[in-house]
This record gives C-alpha cells, sequence and structure tokens, in this order.
C-alpha cells in the first residue's frame, strides 16, 4: 500500500502546505529537522538504512513536480530522548510582488502512539474493503493518507492531506452505497465491536447518537 507511516510531522507539512497555497503564497524552501531516541532512530545512524528513509521523506511532495520547491531533512539521534519527538519545520513562500513570508513550526510527541493508530486504520480499512471485494487501485487510493509515499494504484496521487481524505471518503461512498457514508461505517464498525465484545449494545447505541 505504500512506504513508511506517514504520522507526526510530515502529515502536518502535507496539510500546511495546502494551507499556504490557500493563501496564495507559492511555497519555495521547507526545512526541516527532528530528533529522538528511539529504536527506529537507532536504525538511521546507519548509512544504508537513512540514505533510503531520507529518499521517503524528501519525495512525498514529488507527484507535484515543482522544482522550484527545495524541501530538505534532516535527523538525529538522541538516545535521552528517547521515544519522544522534537520537531522544527521552517516553511518560506513567496507572496504578492514576490514578498517573502515564512511559518515556524515546532512540535513534541511520543513518535511511537502517532503510528499505532495508523496500524489500526490499514488494518480496518483493508479488512472493510476486503469484505466487499474492492480492487486494489481503490484500496491504494484509499489508505494513501496513512503513507509518506503511497505504491501500487495510488502512485502519483497528490500528496495534500485533505486531497488524500476526501478520497478515503469518496472509496466509503462506493463502498457502503449512497447517503451518508460516515454513518454507514461508524454503524458496521461499532456491530463489530460488540459482536467481539470489545463494545456493549448499549455503548455502541451511544457512540451513535453523538
Amino acid at each position: 500500500l505504500g512506504t513508511d507511516f506517514k504520522a507526526g510531522q510530515t502529515k502536518f507539512k502535507t496539510a500546511a502546505v495546502e494551507y499556504i497555497r490557500a493563501l496564495g503564497l507559492t511555497p519555495r524552501v521547507i526545512a526541516s529537522s527532528n530528533h529522538l531516541g528511539n529504536n527506529d532512530m537507532l536504525n538511521l545512524t546507519s548509512k544504508k538504512t537513512v540514505q533510503a528513509k531520507m529518499r521517503v521523506k524528501s519525495n512525498i511532495f514529488g507527484p507535484w513536480q515543482e522544482d522550484q520547491l527545495d524541501h530538505q531533512v534532516r535527523v538525529m539521534y538522541t538516545p535521552f530522548m528517547l521515544d519522544e519527538k522534537r520537531d522544527v519545520v521552517e516553511y518560506t513562500s513567496l507572496g504578492f510582488l514576490h514578498c517573502p513570508h515564512t511559518m515556524l513550526t515546532y512540535t513534541r510527541c511520543m513518535d511511537s502512539v502517532l503510528c499505532v493508530p495508523l496500524m489500526i486504520d490499514a488494518a480496518v480499512w483493508c479488512d472493510l474493503f476486503a469484505r466487499h471485494d474492492k480492487d486494489s487501485a481503490l484500496v491504494a487510493r484509499a489508505t494513501a493518507y496513512l503513507f509518506k509515499v503511497p505504491e501500487g494504484g495510488a502512485q502519483g496521487v497528490d500528496p495534500g492531506f485533505q486531497r488524500q481524505m476526501a478520497a478515503l471518503e469518496d472509496a466509503l461512498r462506493t463502498t457502503v452505497g449512497g447517503g451518508d457514508a460516515d454513518a454507514a461505517v461508524l454503524a458496521e464498525l461499532l456491530q463489530k465491536g460488540v459482536a467481539a465484545g470489545i463494545i456493549d449494545q448499549a455503548q455502541a447505541d451511544k457512540l451513535k447518537a453523538l
């Protein structure tokens, strides 16, 4: 379905660039760095591994084919930080009369906590689409929001986060039929939870009513 989960910094980047474009600005430089001390970052101390990781991280805007967008990524292994990621991203864009505009973001988060829900999403959506006999290309496009570089039928999809979420919504409408796709999918998932003993029927009814 894709290469490397798109969890924290990278997912925000795709949404931030959409926001910058919506302001009428043209992104020119995205310079980011992050450091943490978990096993994932330890693996990046290997030159071969870090080259592969950097290729994936730097290529998230590839489908836009914007030669003037300079996207740079740096990572650092800092054992003391353990799983708590710290990242800084500076976005420099051009506005009216080529006036520069700079936006800076700083994020602290537990890296593993960000990734686990994406694994659950992938399992739930793949199960849902498989039970409705949907083709792999549709599944790849629907789950593109989970990965830094979507593969298979999702290769070359728009990297914008909102565009990718819209693709998921379209796929769900196709899968569950007309009407309110979100409500239909939620009802189906809640009934699975009841059948598995994860929640009871009273809890499912309360969640439906939210």
